[in-house]
């Protein structure tokens, strides 16, 4: 057997280390021999050189990346993450943490400077590792991805984080994590003995490319799924909470009027071209990761004026709680995706999402 499968999130139980050790074999399959030595991996190793090897080639693709590089970083990018937090210093993530994750960080600690309850928001992954996921591409950039736990105490939902290296002089930095989507089913991964082929944007033995299934994502969050007229993006929870909450609120903000007469309200989702990441998965499809980032603005009709509670969040951060204009918040979304094969009749399922809220203005 070489794969493995990433099952659905179960509740965590942290109670002993047996207990512990019993649900990750459940999780890593044939890799579960590879457990005792990712839980024992010594953080004061010396990290194995980045490079491939120059001896006699293999006959097969290797990994680039070992389990115990997985045991290693997993652990730091945490380490950095919390470090940071209990700071409120986005230079503590470097230089395991970078690109938006530490956008992201830096906006969100510039939140909590003005509303100290938006700390209750931070989505941070664990330190321990369930399932990786290694890619045997030789070339740089050179991609991973983790399934890590989630780093709360006593129940949670583990995250899908990605780890790229830049060239072989640089250490794996991490610029983003989803957290695993509930209730959706989970692709089967090659084992991190075996290693699977990277995916660019533009791969196209897939059902789309991951370029065109992110844009696709992004467009249906924006507008709905009549931007999906052929069907090709399967339900998913992120989705569906996203959707639910600007109707309601486009609700409450036309309370007693005909709909949008008093104001609108929209989310609009672009995609960052800066940043991807995809491994193949056992069936020949991919998981993917990307970056979205969205502006949700509320158009106030002439003549009226919205008046928002006094533990508002967002308005803590503006300052103001009464708009006659606009009133817009932005947000930054980590995101992975797995995508069939191109001949199968299978949709793009979106599999994990992470939000941060990353500003507020209103007039």
């Amino acid at each position: 057997m070489t794969r493995h499968e990433l099952r659905r999130p179960a509740r965590k139980d942290t109670t002993t280390m047996s207990r512990s050790l019993d649900r990750r074999g459940l999780l890593l399959g044939a890799g579960t021999l590879l457990t005792s030595g990712v839980l024992a991996a010594c953080s004061s190793e010396v990290e194995p050189p980045p490079a491939p090897s120059t001896g006699r080639p293999h006959e097969e693709p290797t990994p680039v990346q070992t389990t115990e590089q997985f045991a290693r970083i997993v652990p730091e990018i945490h380490a950095a993450v919390v470090a940071a937090d209990e700071a409120r210093d986005v230079e503590e993530l470097a230089p395991r943490v970078s690109g938006s994750a530490a956008d992201f960080r830096k906006a969100a600690y510039a939140m909590i400077d003005k509303a100290e309850e938006w700390a209750e928001d931070l989505r941070t992954p664990g330190s321990e590792l369930i399932v990786p996921m290694t890619s045997v591409t030789a070339e740089f950039p050179r991609t991973a991805i983790a399934l890590v736990e989630d780093s709360v105490e006593e129940e949670g939902v583990p995250y899908f984080v990605v780890m790229q290296q830049k060239d072989a002089k640089s250490p794996y930095t991490c610029w983003g994590w989803a957290q695993q989507a509930v209730g959706i089913e989970m692709p089967m991964v090659a084992n991190e003995l075996v290693g699977a082929e990277q995916v660019t944007r533009e791969t196209e033995d897939l059902l789309m490319t991951p370029a065109k299934a992110l844009s696709l994502y992004a467009n249906v969050l924006t507008s709905g799924n009549n931007e999906d007229p052929d069907d090709l993006l399967a339900d998913n929870p992120f989705q569906t909470v996203t959707h639910e909450r600007i109707a309601t609120e486009r609700r409450e903000l036309n309370a007693g009027v005909e709909r949008d007469e008093a104001a609108t309200i929209k989310e609009t989702y672009k995609v960052d071209e800066d940043e991807f990441a995809g491994l193949r998965t056992d069936d020949g499809g991919a998981i993917v990761m990307g970056t979205l980032r969205s502006s949700r603005r509320v158009a106030i009709k002439d003549g009226a004026t919205m008046r928002y509670a006094e533990d508002n969040k967002y308005t803590k951060v503006i300052g103001e709680r009464e708009f006659s204009s606009e009133y817009v918040r932005s947000f930054g979304t980590h995101v992975a995706l797995y995508i069939p094969p191109k001949d199968s009749s299978g949709k793009v399922q979106p599999i994990g999402a992470t939000q941060t809220a990353l500003d507020a203005s209103g007039e």
